[in-house]
């Protein structure tokens, strides 16, 4: 209520610059192969599975789909988000919902699973992996962007300009594959295509927040 500046005013979008890859994980000791059978397993056993979620859009993200699709599951709140990638390698927590860099050390080691990916896209260094939308559940459908930002009243050739050299940026091949092995693409835009991805962000977390019963700002 308080938040000493507005974002929508004082943050001037440049250009979008990657996209991280979120997955939907489980523990391997749970023998899951997919979302659906993730989903038929909260169904068979309401009340007793515990998911966590990368804060922020991550997390609203979850607890919206969490709730249409009418699944009995326990968030379970983290300070130490590493804590919680380890909780679920032991099988302590069920679901984890975050981004590959995050889970992938855990994943080679055997004792995580990669049930979907949220993004549109599978990922490029594991295609076997099915997005969301081909497991039948496209309402989990979302990708987690950066980008970059300058302040109110930045002059509009300026950002023009920067935005022009981080999109020539993203078309280097050497930085597509950097990026790529840390669970990142490469995304850049105009700045109006930047604003418009923000405000569609924007809309559908303000309406899963409001379904939830988070309180509106």
């Amino acid at each position: 209520d308080k938040l000493p500046y507005d974002p929508a005013q004082d943050l001037v979008p440049i250009s979008l610059g990657s996209e991280i890859f979120i997955v939907v994980a489980a523990p391997e000791s749970l023998k899951l192969n997919s979302l659906p059978e993730l989903v038929a397993l909260a169904r068979a056993q309401p009340g007793k599975l515990n998911w966590v979620a990368t804060p922020g859009v991550v997390y609203y993200m979850f607890a919206g789909f969490v709730r249409s699709a009418g699944l009995d599951m326990s968030q379970v709140p983290y300070r130490d988000f590493t804590q919680a990638v380890n909780d679920l390698a032991e099988g302590r927590i069920q679901v984890t919902v975050t981004s590959l860099a995050t889970a992938r050390p855990q994943v080679e080691t055997g004792k995580v699973k990669l049930l979907a990916v949220t993004n549109q896209q599978r990922i490029p260094a594991r295609p076997e992996i099915q997005t969301v939308t081909e497991a039948g559940h496209p309402e989990l459908a979302f990708g987690a962007f950066g980008g970059f930002f300058g302040w109110r009243g930045m002059p509009n050739e300026l950002r023009e300009k920067i935005s022009a050299d981080i999109r020539a940026v993203g078309t280097d091949a050497i930085i597509a594959e950097r990026l790529g092995a840390v669970g990142i693409r490469p995304r850049t835009s105009t700045p109006a295509e930047f604003a418009a991805a923000i405000e569609e962000e924007r809309s559908k977390v303000a309406a899963i927040a409001r379904a939830i019963g988070t309180k509106p700002q």
